[in-house]
């Protein structure tokens, strides 16, 4: 598993905090699912928990833990993201736009 070094995630101490319990002996990954009319660029981020990172992900640098993800969803996102926790969910936003909101983190067993 390669790291990737021109991307970097954020999270607010607010999303470490709600993230604490749940992170404990799990990874955090970024899925980008194809939206519903299959064209790739009308996708959505979801954030999972799982045991066990595939080969074919790379790990990206954070303030906090790495988060994981498949190589091809870097095309999707900008270099640089933010992860904050707010009453309604986790928000997932860079500079100049918002990737999700009101998320929440599936387990792996859940999706």
């Amino acid at each position: 598993m390669k790291e990737d070094e021109k991307m970097n995630i954020h999270f607010t101490e607010e999303a470490i905090h709600n993230l604490l319990e749940k992170s404990y002996s799990n990874y955090i990954c970024i899925i980008y699912e194809v939206g519903g009319c299959g064209s790739p660029l009308d996708g959505t981020i979801h954030l999972q928990l799982t045991k066990t990172i595939p080969s074919s992900y790379v790990n990206i640098s954070t303030n906090w833990i790495p988060i994981y993800t498949e190589r091809s969803t870097l095309m999707f996102l900008e270099d640089k993201l933010t992860i904050d926790f707010q009453p309604s969910g986790y928000l997932v936003k860079s500079n100049n736009q918002i990737y999700g909101y009101s998320l929440s983190i599936e387990n792996e067993h859940d999706s």
